[in-house]
């Protein structure tokens, strides 16, 4: 981005182009979703948002009353976008082409941005961010903007620089604070494990299926109901993992003998084998993601969380 001018086209880009190309694992939609009849979703999608959307946007425009309502007016259409386009393909929204959504989604952007872009362009122009998209990802990137567009040099501002020093988090024991690490944790964790995942040329829902049946020992079978149990895969899209699973090779399904209405997904050898591959693959992966606790930081840790998700009661309900 060449300057803080552009800031409403490149985030405008940025921001669709996110969600056109979002994983079908992404954990984002499900959140949002829930966070419509769920209160503590609610309150948990909020506090997320006010940290790596909200606290941006302040840094940006500042503390005025103005500042606040722009900033309000911009996290709607923001979120408007991801509602109406993305979650419930709401029409016309969800069938207007990029190319033709963006330049309007831009004119809007600027219009809420107004003149907080021509006092936050740094005095040295023509300045390019290196790696700055200005996209809002959630636990992962941050809008390339704040206290550094406002001083006068042409130096870059990097994503990376406006997050909080290590020793500002650790001080933060804010439950937005606290909960926006922890969602940052489970993101990046997702992220790697879903890549590690799609190198064997499969989804992590569809390895979570797999994983379901490796876990329930020999035969390696369970029914349909007890992989949803399980908690890995929701029951709305199982039948379309388990079709595609079994086309590869990798399960079957089998009938009971006692009652035909019940049907069994069984994992093959071809099925097991990278199954186990995965595993121990993913094993090695969050080993080294916890290196940095010991086994004593790691059962305190263990305990905290469970009494987190004892507090949040039953969590993010199924949909």
């Amino acid at each position: 981005m060449g300057s803080t001018g552009e800031l409403p086209a490149a985030l405008a880009r940025a921001y669709l182009d996110r969600w056109d190309h979002l994983p079908v694992d992404d954990p984002w939609p499900a959140l949002i979703r829930s966070a419509v009849s769920h209160p503590p979703s609610a309150e948990l999608l909020r506090t997320i948002l006010e940290k790596q959307v909200g606290e941006p946007l302040a840094r940006l425009l500042g503390d005025s009353a103005d500042a606040e309502v722009r900033a309000a007016v911009i996290r709607s259409v923001l979120f408007g976008v991801i509602m109406e386009r993305y979650l419930f393909a709401h029409e016309p929204a969800a069938s207007v082409p990029t190319d033709e959504l963006a330049p309007a989604l831009t004119d809007v952007l600027t219009t809420a941005f107004g003149n907080a872009l021509d006092l936050a362009r740094p005095s040295a122009p023509g300045g390019t961010a290196d790696g700055q998209d200005g996209s809002v990802r959630p636990g992962v990137d941050r809008p390339a903007t704040g206290p550094e567009a406002t001083r006068p040099h042409s130096e870059p501002v990097h994503p990376d620089r406006l997050r909080p020093e290590p020793a500002a988090l650790a001080a933060d024991s804010s439950p937005a604070a606290v909960l926006a690490r922890l969602n940052e944790c489970a993101t990046v964790h997702q992220e790697l494990i879903s890549r590690t995942v799609r190198e064997y040329g499969i989804s992590l829902p569809a390895y979570d299926v797999l994983a379901a049946l490796r876990d329930a020992g020999e035969p390696y079978r369970r029914t349909t109901g007890e992989v949803a149990a399980a908690g890995r895969v929701r029951a709305g899209g199982l039948t379309q993992h388990a079709d595609r699973l079994e086309a590869a090779g990798l399960i079957r399904r089998e009938r009971d003998a006692d009652d035909r209405r019940i049907i069994r997904l069984c994992l093959t050898p071809e099925g097991l084998a990278l199954a186990e591959r995965i595993f121990a693959v993913r094993s090695a992966q969050e080993q080294e993601l916890l290196a940095g606790l010991g086994s004593a930081d790691r059962r305190r840790l263990s305990g905290l969380l469970g009494a987190l998700g004892r507090t949040l009661g039953a969590g993010v309900p199924e949909q």
